[in-house]
């Protein structure tokens, strides 16, 4: 008999992260999608706030990096944490990053809210887009839940357009079952708000415009 065909290598997913909980709020279908390897990037993971208030720097970063871990590891996916401290600690930031792998994904950050965390992790993403010559696909996930306050953020879309090109939005389904599963791993993140509610009707948002039950949206680099 003919010898099978090879079997096509997966590629690799690379997601950016700025705190622990912000890819489970935004990107839940990029987590659970098995067309891809996956390697998980948190950019800020060194806090003392929590939703009771202020506390130990060295408590709270434990428990953060804790909550993290055991989302990713029940989802199986490689997960790295930079130890950079976030503005409930520090104002202004610098931070080197290596990395050793070559991805065909990389989501990010939109920036919307302005928080600064998360404008200088969209910044790392977008320079790691730029370093791989534009070649991995880019996406831009929604930052929930400071997106669904947001009535417009059509001048975060194009502030962004001018620097990486035109974005494309795009829709990911979510069932019953995965929309039930975002919220169960959403509240593994015990330290912060319980923000269940504002996720399942922004999903419903998503998912009202795009014709099914549930969704995410993301924005893609056009070519």
């Amino acid at each position: 008999p003919p010898p099978p065909p090879p079997q096509k290598k997966r590629g690799l997913t690379l997601l950016f992260s700025p705190h622990p909980d912000d890819l489970v709020y935004s990107a839940f279908s990029a987590l659970i999608d098995p067309s891809n390897k996956k390697v998980a990037v948190t950019v800020f993971n060194l806090s003392r706030f929590t939703k009771w208030g202020l506390g130990s720097p060295r408590l709270i970063s434990a428990f953060r990096k804790l909550e993290d871990r055991l989302a990713f590891t029940l989802l199986g996916i490689k997960l790295f944490h930079l130890d950079q401290p976030d503005t409930s600690l520090v104002e202004s930031k610098r931070f080197p990053l290596k990395l050793l792998y070559r991805p065909n994904i990389i989501y990010s950050p939109l920036g919307v809210g302005s928080h600064p965390d998360h404008l200088m992790t969209r910044g790392l993403a977008v320079h790691v887009w730029l370093e791989a010559k534009r070649i991995p696909r880019l996406l831009f996930y929604e930052d929930l839940p400071y997106a669904a306050r947001c009535e417009n953020y059509g001048s975060v879309l194009e502030t962004l357009s001018r620097e990486v090109g035109l974005l494309k939005p795009r829709f990911i389904p979510l069932s019953d079952y995965q929309l039930r599963l975002k919220m169960l791993f959403s509240r593994l993140y015990i330290t912060q708000t319980d923000n269940t509610s504002l996720l399942r009707q922004r999903a419903e948002e998503n998912g009202l415009k795009s014709g099914v039950r549930y969704a995410e949206k993301l924005f893609e680099v056009a070519f």
